[in-house]
């Protein structure tokens, strides 16, 4: 007859991993070291790992044999490669519309406008605009001239400063000396009452 085990004493002074602070705690790592995965050891992860510096022997580690990094780093990648091709579909896009607003005629730009304003998702538009330059030499030829390079600092500046580097405030100024002229006239025209009573 085999009787039941004794329960385990607590002692006071004994910690779990889970009630150390987390700098204290041992830490997971996703891969062992050559010579840990030989001996079938624990490994700590550090360059050398704690057993590899108490045996004073050599520890190197085998990135490739990480599978929970390359699987990761596989998926970052990918994720890169498809950040990249939806940016190089939008850089076309902006470039179609830029060249069709630069190079192409009234029609071609009230097509754009009207196909914008209709509320089309961006395929289509993208499909509007890959025809326009498709099918119009001069549109091609702008599209192909941008530079898709935006230097300064990294905020863009707002419309209304873009608009006054565009077209200088001459109508602001025009209409500031007619004001003043509608003034002078006001005084001699006072003056001139003045003088008739």
């Amino acid at each position: 007859m085999s009787q039941p085990l004794a329960p385990r004493p607590q002692h006071e002074t004994s910690m779990q991993a889970s009630d150390l602070p987390a700098s204290q705690r041992p830490r997971k790592i996703s891969t062992a070291c050559g010579a840990c995965k030989q001996r079938k050891t624990r490994c700590t992860g550090g360059t050398p790992c704690e057993a590899c510096t108490t045996r004073r022997s050599a520890c190197h580690y085998d990135a490739s044999s990480d599978q929970r990094r390359k699987i990761a780093n596989q998926r970052n990648v990918q994720d890169l490669a498809s950040t990249q091709y939806d940016l190089e579909k939008h850089r076309h896009l902006l470039g179609g519309i830029l060249a069709t607003i630069r190079a192409g005629n009234a029609e071609a730009n009230a097509d754009l406008v009207r196909v914008i304003r209709s509320g089309v998702d961006l395929s289509q538009l993208a499909a509007h605009v890959r025809n326009e330059c498709r099918s119009n030499m001069m549109i091609q030829e702008a599209f192909e001239a941008i530079e898709f390079v935006i230097d300064g600092p990294r905020e863009l500046p707002s419309p209304g400063t873009l608009l006054s580097e565009a077209y200088p405030p001459v109508f602001h100024h025009r209409r500031q000396s007619e004001s003043n002229s509608d003034h002078s006239m006001a005084t001699l025209i006072g003056e001139s009452s003045d003088k008739t009573r």
